[in-house]
């Protein structure tokens, strides 16, 4: 597993206690940019030309509230479905040898 994905799963079971720069970690890992920051809101933006999104994470404090969490692990989940854990990934090794 992928250090990307381990930082889903950990925002996704314990929003409540995400950092600002675990946030940013995250979105930045899954190819969003800051795109402008107004005030304390921080806009990050992703775009792939077939697929655009924007996700606003407001920091007041040292900790991210858990709504914002959520919203960006949703919209990351959205763009990027997580393959389930049980899935096993084939090495090829089955091949016929004689």
């Amino acid at each position: 597993m992928s250090k990307r994905e381990k930082l889903r799963r950990k925002l996704r079971n314990n929003p409540e206690n995400a950092t600002m720069q675990e946030v940013e970690t995250l979105l930045s890992r899954f190819g969003f940019t800051l795109a402008r920051v107004s005030g304390s809101h921080h806009i990050y933006e992703y775009d792939d030309g077939d697929a655009w999104k924007q996700v606003i994470v407001p920091l007041h404090g040292s900790k991210v509230k858990k709504v914002y969490v959520k919203k960006a692990v949703e919209v990351i989940d959205e763009l990027f479905p997580a393959e389930p854990e049980d899935q096993v990934e084939e090495s090829g090794d089955d091949e016929d040898s004689e």
